[in-house]
């Protein structure tokens, strides 16, 4: 129903090229209706006024109602999406915002944009997701290496798989935790045996937030591909340093 409304008032605004003045004083009503047609309104305001546009988005990205944000955030992503090379600068500025919506959001955004595979999308997106992937909100980091980069990982294996060894030499353990997270994906079994060279490695993490991720990547890869993982964890079992990794990947395969 807000969609349809949304085209109509498209259809019958756009010619006047009142579409921004029409979205802002939809999203200043009490009802989260007319703020969430406002969201809508935004993707095809855009041409007309970029930055008072993503302004405005933001704003409605961060709303107090949660379907107003959960439908601003959609259409973030069809923004950055249908308007990729004018948007993906201005929309990075979401990275540094105050609150965690507007950041969960742009993350938001990054996967619905990974969805059209477009070859010369892969290292911008990647390299838009990298400052987020030590963001420590739980919100936030809930939709980095389990979302944004699994989306970026499905889409764009190769360079997603270069850019997470690439990420598995920091010692932050938020970005680490981030880069085992992204083999909880199901488009990690396809790359499965890649997959373990580095969670080889994050295994041996000492800390217990990095080194339940990868427990975690390991018996979501296992469900998949137990004649890769089911294997390596035995040899781990044996394997003091290792040992608890295995343990806990094992209680649920």
């Amino acid at each position: 129903m807000i969609r349809f409304a949304a085209r109509r008032l498209v259809e019958t605004v756009s010619r006047d090229g009142a579409l921004l003045e029409r979205a802002t004083d939809l999203a200043r009503r009490p009802e989260a209706a007319a703020r969430q047609l406002a969201s809508i309104l935004c993707v095809h305001a855009y041409a007309e006024a970029p930055d008072e546009t993503l302004t405005l988005l933001a704003r409605l990205v961060d709303d107090r109602d949660p379907s107003v944000r959960d439908v601003a955030s959609d259409a973030s992503g069809e923004l950055l999406d249908t308007q990729f090379a004018g948007a993906a600068a201005r929309m990075a500025s979401w990275r540094e915002a105050p609150s965690p919506h507007v950041r969960h959001a742009f993350l938001v955004a990054v996967a619905a944009a990974a969805r059209r595979e477009r070859v010369e999308r892969a290292d911008p997106l990647l390299r838009l997701v990298t400052p987020l992937l030590g963001d420590r909100d739980p919100l936030v980091r809930r939709s980095v290496g389990p979302s944004a980069v699994a989306a970026l990982l499905q889409h764009y294996p190769g360079l997603a798989f270069e850019h997470l060894v690439q990420w598995s030499t920091s010692n932050d353990e938020q970005v680490l935790w981030n880069v085992a997270m992204a083999f909880t994906s199901p488009a990690a079994a396809e790359i499965a045996k890649k997959a373990l060279i580095v969670l080889r490695k994050l295994s041996l993490d000492e800390r217990r937030y990095v080194w339940r991720a990868v427990a975690a990547a390991m018996w979501k890869l296992g469900r998949k591909r137990p004649d890769v993982v089911r294997p390596e964890l035995a040899r781990w079992l044996e394997d003091e340093d290792r040992v608890d990794v295995a343990r806990a990947a094992l209680t649920y395969l």
